[in-house]
């Protein structure tokens, strides 16, 4: 079967919103999501509660058949009245509907959850029942339950995130949004009886807001069709994914949290390689790939250069260089003789090149700008350690020139407290990388020659 895209755009640029279940009880999940989207969203939000007049100052419908028409009906009851619920979004013709409620097959109740899938196939797209749902930086639709104090929302930005666990998704969108990480899209689609990942997968492939493509799996319904939609949108765009559940006691922890079919760790391995998705071994990986791969261009093959102001941070992302297997390749003689012009005597201008703790920002600019225009170079990892006094404000638009110039992949390594935090998000805000470890920038640049070796075997 092909992935279903049909009617998605509805959970993303819906112009009305109805929030079954909404409450006039302050910390109730159904008063949160509509407290939010009442908020944020840019659209209309009506409230549906037979027990409730208003709600938040507006007017609450008995029934969803009693609003205006909607496009998303967002469902947070108890489970046994989902059923009755989505009969009513079927018979109201609503497009699209994010089921909250848990209570279904994750805890073995398959007969409600089947109950439900046979109310809703063919007539309504539905993300759920189990989840978060789904949050749009651009659009602000935002079924999230949890409170904006407890959850940053993170900026507009260019990762797509889809978790099947909604905890996971949860704490991670909470900390990429403290982190500054830009995200397009998040999509947790908890049981998946009809909206999966392969379906999101492939909308997300022409989302002209989305770079790249984050995923946190337990388990697939069709690992085939994952494969074959995995690698046509790959060739696109660069997808990403943690798969969870790979040691025993984690594939039967995934069956009962959210019902999946966990599946051999080996075999989703190498469905990945083949798929030409990049596989995250830990939950810091899933999100540092994705970054690079949204901001950077691949690599043209495994020649690393690596640039630093301190030399022990250089030893460190060069003992992480040679376990990823990159060419640790070193200048010619002609670029060395360049390059001693650049720089002092006792800096070294081996690879890696340590540019010394009293480097200044047209040290970087020089060093840089003859790595970058020279060809036997794929891709380079620039530490800069911002705590000496002679790195001077304007190395951040420096950093950013070079890259925006020679569009040479790049992964930087900054490293500290306010100050650099400071520059680390003016950098972002660029569209440059920025790891707070040598070995994070490091391996952030095996995603980018990752895919440029895929790339370059299928197109």
């Amino acid at each position: 079967m092909k992935p279903n895209t049909k009617n998605l755009e509805y959970f993303f640029n819906p112009k009305s919103i109805a929030v079954v279940g909404a409450s006039r009880s302050e910390g109730k999940i159904g008063n949160t999501i509509f407290g939010v989207l009442v908020k944020n969203f840019r659209g209309k939000v009506y409230p549906v509660n037979p027990k409730a007049d208003r709600i938040l100052g507006r007017r609450c419908y008995p029934s969803v058949l009693d609003t205006p028409d909607v496009d998303l009906v967002v469902v947070a009851v108890p489970a046994v009245a989902v059923p009755k619920v989505m009969e009513e979004v079927v018979e109201k013709g609503t497009k699209a509907a994010v089921i909250i409620t848990s209570g279904f097959g994750e805890i073995g109740n398959h007969a409600l959850e089947e109950r439900v899938k046979r109310i809703i196939t063919g007539k309504v797209r539905v993300i759920g029942p189990n989840c978060l749902g789904v949050y749009d930086s651009s659009s602000k639709v935002d079924t999230m339950f949890l409170p904006e104090e407890r959850l940053k929302r993170p900026v507009e930005g260019p990762v797509a995130f889809i978790s099947q666990s909604g905890a996971f998704g949860s704490v991670m969108m909470d900390a990429i949004g403290e982190e500054g990480i830009g995200v397009s899209k998040f999509m947790s689609i908890g049981n998946k009886i009809d909206v999966d990942e392969i379906d999101l997968m492939k909308y997300l492939e022409e989302d002209e807001k989305t770079g790249s493509i984050a995923i946190y799996l337990e388990g697939t319904e069709d690992g085939k069709k994952l494969m074959k939609v995995g690698k046509e949108v790959s060739k696109k765009k660069p997808v990403v994914c943690l798969k969870a559940g790979k040691s025993k006691k984690g594939t039967e922890a995934v069956s009962s949290h959210t019902g999946s079919m966990a599946g051999s760790a080996r075999v989703y391995s190498a469905a990945f390689r083949q798929s030409g998705i990049i596989e995250a071994k830990t939950t810091e990986e899933l999100f540092d790939f994705a970054k690079a791969l949204a901001y950077q261009e691949p690599t043209g093959g495994r020649r690393i250069m690596i640039v630093t102001d301190g030399g022990g941070f250089g030893i460190v992302a060069t003992d992480q260089a040679e376990k990823e297997g990159f060419d640790l390749v070193e200048l010619d003689k002609k670029s060395k003789e360049i390059l001693r012009k650049c720089v002092p005597e006792y800096a070294i201008i081996k690879n890696p090149i340590d540019l010394t703790g009293d480097a200044d920002s047209e040290r970087y600019r020089k060093t840089l700008d003859l790595l970058c225009r020279n060809e036997r170079i794929d891709g380079i990892v620039c530490i800069v350690l911002l705590q000496i006094t002679t790195l001077g404000e304007d190395i951040v638009p420096i950093l950013v020139k070079i890259s925006r110039k020679y569009r040479k992949p790049m992964t930087f390594c900054a490293t500290g407290g306010k100050y650099t935090l400071e520059k680390t998000r003016e950098l972002e805000k660029e569209g440059l990388p920025v790891y707070p470890t040598p070995e994070r920038a490091v391996k952030a640049m095996s995603a980018l020659v990752k895919r440029g070796e895929w790339l370059r075997k299928v197109l």
